[in-house]
């Protein structure tokens, strides 16, 4: 992709998510700044707010205000449209390391300038989400995709990258199943400064809350958290502030009790199109999905593994395995709002190359029929009552467990190359 296609892109982009900032009155960033202030002024993040009964980021630990606090140097609107460019930034820098990856696995070519455009169509639903009220999904995916980059001789920064993990991981955990990825790829000191800055962050609230207050803060936050992840009935109330069902949430436990279990009264939509699910108890629901989360990771693991042990060279790889790690994390969180499958990015941008490489005309369907069912069907289409029907159906999170799919069936096929895999059997340093 050339410089000038992508900098017009991401200028056209800024603009107009710049002034809808702007007219934002509440959103993520507010939330963000509220939680960060609390932490820095030594308060207990997690008590109910003024007119909600619920804290304001019950999910999230702690050291999250910490990550957070630059929002509180300047004033909201500009924390607002800062917050936007900075968002753009981190596209354009993700583009910048998809284009690296194009090129050192296509003898140097460079993309063709409609790939990036065709991966952000494709979770255009989810990045307009994310920047509409200051949603940190697309920033976190960036830093997360820049600790798994492939190293050239020289040119390392491995303490730097692995710090970037370290960063996301303070703010919030889920991202934990790169960590192994680092190891594969035999960037051990990445490993450890990933961790080191993960616990340095988690440890920097006790210098606002002190030693009781970060106790208390941290203790507050991991028992909602256990009792989050471990209920078995995911329409019952949770404990501790944690959200609430609804039909945004879009992972497979979800998907499993709406589909296995018995939806309740209050959460039946009223259209002919809804249906019951199959009346399983939820404990036996539980142990499905239990199994299920067990076998999806068994079998990442062993691709990603399979690989790295392979002696292939990691440029090759790097792109398919966090593209995995994205897909399956999303689909094993407890909480992934829609916004948060922006994080599959990455993985759209190599599926639309590997279905350009490989003439494959049933991935272009595939990804033809995600882009319509998830993006073009939005609630403007739709409206309220369709929106929350399609959500019932739970495509967003059939479209992850696809992603997942396609990005472990396609890898070992050689990126530009039709005919099938001749790798080199030269290993970078």
């Amino acid at each position: 992709m050339k410089r000038s296609p992508a900098i017009a892109l991401l200028l056209l982009l800024a603009l107009p998510l710049s002034l809808r900032a702007l007219r934002k009155k509440h959103g993520s960033l507010l939330r963000n700044r509220v939680f960060a202030s609390q932490v820095l002024q030594g308060r207990f993040p997690y008590k109910p707010q003024a007119r909600d009964p619920r804290p304001v980021h019950a999910p999230y630990p702690p050291s999250y205000g910490v990550v957070m606090a630059p929002l509180l140097l300047v004033p909201l609107p500009a924390a607002r449209v800062l917050w936007v460019l900075f968002q753009v930034g981190m596209l354009g820098l993700m583009f910048g390391q998809l284009t690296q990856w194009y090129r050192r696995t296509h003898q140097g070519r460079a993309p063709p300038a409609w790939l990036p455009i065709v991966a952000l169509l494709l979770v255009s639903r989810f990045f307009l989400r994310d920047t509409a009220g200051g949603g940190g999904n697309l920033v976190f995916a960036t830093l997360v995709l820049s600790a798994c980059l492939p190293l050239e001789s020289g040119k390392e920064g491995r303490l730097f990258r692995g710090a970037l993990l370290g960063l996301v991981l303070a703010a919030k955990p889920t991202p934990i199943l790169f960590l192994p990825l680092l190891l594969l790829q035999g960037r051990g000191r990445a490993f450890v400064s990933a961790i080191g800055v993960a616990l340095a962050l988690h440890l920097s609230p006790m210098l606002f809350l002190g030693p009781s207050g970060w106790a208390q803060a941290y203790g507050h936050w991991l028992e909602g958290v256990l009792a989050y992840g471990s209920r078995a009935d995911v329409f019952a109330q949770p404990s501790h502030g944690f959200p609430p069902f609804t039909w945004m949430h879009q992972s497979l436990p979800y998907m499993l009790a709406r589909f296995l279990g018995t939806v309740p009264k209050e959460q039946i939509l009223p259209s002919p199109l809804f249906f019951q699910g199959a009346g399983l108890s939820p404990s036996i629901i539980h142990w499905i999905y239990r199994l299920l989360a067990l076998f999806l990771v068994g079998l990442t693991a062993r691709r990603i593994g399979k690989q790295a042990m392979s002696g292939l060279q990691q440029r090759l790889h790097w792109l398919p395995a966090a593209s995995a790690l994205f897909a399956l994390t999303l689909l094993l969180s407890p909480i992934t709002w829609k916004a948060h499958h922006v994080a599959l990015l990455p993985a759209f941008y190599y599926l639309a190359a590997q279905a350009r490489d490989q003439r494959s005309l049933p991935l272009w369907i595939a990804l033809a029929l995600y882009f319509f069912v998830n993006d073009l069907l939005s609630q403007e289409i739709l409206g309220k009552l369709g929106k929350n029907l399609m959500q019932s159906y739970y495509t967003v999170t059939l479209g992850a467990l696809f992603v997942l799919w396609a990005c472990l069936r396609s890898w070992g096929k050689n990126p530009g190359d039709p005919a099938g895999p001749t790798f080199p059997t030269k290993t970078e340093p």
